[in-house]
């Protein structure tokens, strides 16, 4: 775990942002103590590999044994440090964890065993090639605020899966959290070592990450921050897995069930204060039910109830801060004075002490408004309308954000097919905003979304070095291709080609042997 340091630096507050009292005082960590501690880790990653899959199994169990036995403790933490509902703390930051836990004990010894290659040259000259996943040794993981347990604590367990460390620098603002964390582990038994979190900002710890010479970086966060890291992280090659954020499109077509649609327009939008990178941010509806619809979705929107997120009466808590705040406001502004009506909501709830914004609805947007085309963060939704599906297709495709998109209809094909015309990372049918719960889903997506995966098999094998072997078995004393040349090498490979890449010559031929006398046939 992350060293203690004496330092008088200001220690970290916790801040509940639905009463803005202090839940408690964080010890920051030294930038200056970065590099000791994550050469702390490298040590203890050669026990942690060498221990071998099945032991870390072992532990990673441990953290599901832990996280059922302490279920309400962990969500109301994640509530008072970040604001979101209980349900909301239970169902979109514990399970996906609990999910993320099962999908490494059960799938991951399969994604990590060596893969067996086939090759044609093979057969011919007795040479047997697999690839082997190794560990890369020590991760850092940089966290955000919004899903401060979920986002790093799944991919601190597919690093430990594979045999690396990590070293994981939660948010500020949510440190709470990332001291939970620390806890988990360490309650759950984890060698010291293995999992330690340095606590502070950003901007600065993030830094000394890169400088302390780590073997990979998984962060998610902004654009601005994430273009900073990949910039530090190329001065000395360190791979990076960048997911950066989402303006993410849902399309709602004439046939689609509209009951059902509006209700998921209106989760996907104000779920989380719609602090969420998948939130339903743009919503095209078909001009012939675009009244209709909007009707809807406005009569549910209204029918949200803004408050405490302790209070189980409570559906939409507050936003993180002061700074989302005014940037929701910002947008709706900018929305106003270019046209748009504000058919729900627009204004902070003033009853309320926290950082609490009504959920807003933003009629007859367009392409020019921010609320369209930056990421906002909040509890807007806007409100665009399309006349074919081909022009639905192009607007959802007017972004530099690709993350994920939904259309919703009664005729899948017809959806599919517009998917394909869509790029984003993460396509849904008649739903949303779901699938990063998902341990077997992988997550990320193309344009300013970010770089990588995480989650899935393709995300396990992003923390783990692929290394090839192979090993020949020779029957003949030099290789064809070798040293000196001449015309009759020449004439070797032609028949070797002939054989390799003729099915019913191959099918004939066991070893090399057999091609020169195919060849002389």
């Amino acid at each position: 775990m992350a060293k203690k340091s004496n330092s008088t630096i200001k220690k970290i507050q916790s801040v509940n942002p639905a009463t803005l009292e202090v839940n408690c005082e964080i010890e920051p960590t030294p930038a200056e103590d970065v590099k000791a501690i994550v050469a702390g880790a490298r040590e203890a990653q050669v026990k942690w590999a060498a221990a071998g899959l099945s032991e870390r199994l072992r532990y990673i169990r441990k953290v599901k044994h832990y996280l059922t036995k302490h279920m309400d403790e962990i969500c109301r933490i994640i509530t008072l440090d970040n604001g979101k509902t209980l349900v909301e703390s239970l169902n979109t930051e514990v399970m996906p964890v609990l999910d993320m836990v099962n999908f490494c004990l059960k799938d991951a010894p399969a994604a990590l065993r060596d893969e067996h290659l086939h090759n044609p040259m093979f057969k011919l000259l007795r040479i047997r090639s697999r690839n082997i996943f190794e560990p890369l040794g020590v991760v850092a993981v940089i966290a955000p605020w919004n899903f401060p347990f979920t986002i790093p604590t799944t991919q601190i367990l597919m690093a430990l899966t594979a045999g690396n460390t990590v070293v994981l620098k939660p948010a500020a603002m949510t440190a709470y959290v990332g001291d939970l964390i620390r806890r988990v582990f360490e309650e759950s038994g984890f060698p010291e070592g293995v999992v330690n979190v340095i606590q502070g900002s950003g901007s600065v710890l993030g830094d000394a990450i890169l400088a302390a010479g780590v073997d990979r970086v998984a962060f998610t966060g902004s654009v601005p921050v994430g273009k900073h890291l990949m910039k530090r992280a190329g001065e000395s090659l360190t791979p990076i897995t960048l997911e950066l954020g989402g303006k993410d499109p849902m399309i709602v077509l004439e046939d689609a069930d509209l009951d059902r649609a509006s209700s998921g327009a209106v989760w996907g939008a104000f779920v989380n204060c719609g602090q969420v990178c998948a939130s339903v941010e743009r919503l095209y509806v078909h001009r012939k039910i675009a009244d209709r619809f909007t009707e809807m979705v406005r009569a549910k929107t209204e029918k949200i109830r803004v408050g405490n997120g302790l209070d189980f009466g409570t559906d939409m808590g507050p936003l993180i801060s002061e700074d989302q705040i005014a940037t929701v406001e910002a947008h709706i502004a900018d929305a106003a004075a270019k046209g748009a009506e504000i058919i729900a909501g627009g204004k902070r709830v003033d009853s309320l002490k926290g950082y609490f914004f009504e959920p807003t609805l933003i009629a007859n947007a367009d392409h020019t408004m921010d609320c369209v085309m930056e990421e906002t963060f909040g509890p807007t939704l806007p409100i665009l309308t399309f006349s074919d599906d081909d022009e639905a297709v192009r607007l959802a495709n007017d972004s530099r954000f690709a993350l994920t998109a939904s259309v919703w209809s009664g005729n899948t094909a017809r959806a599919e097919a517009m998917f394909k015309k869509i790029v984003t990372g993460t396509a849904t049918i008649n739903d949303c905003s779901f699938t990063y719960g998902l341990a077997q889903c992988p997550w990320g997506g193309p344009k300013e979304s970010g770089i990588g995966r995480t989650h899935s098999v393709h995300g396990l094998i992003e923390f783990t070095n692929m290394k090839n072997l192979s090993v020949t078995n020779p029957i003949i004393k030099e290789n064809i291709w070798w040293y000196p040349y001449s015309e009759n090498k020449y004439k070797g490979l032609k028949a070797v080609i002939r054989v390799l890449y003729n099915e019913g010559l191959l099918q004939k031929c066991s070893n090399i042997t057999d091609v020169t006398k195919a060849f002389q046939k």
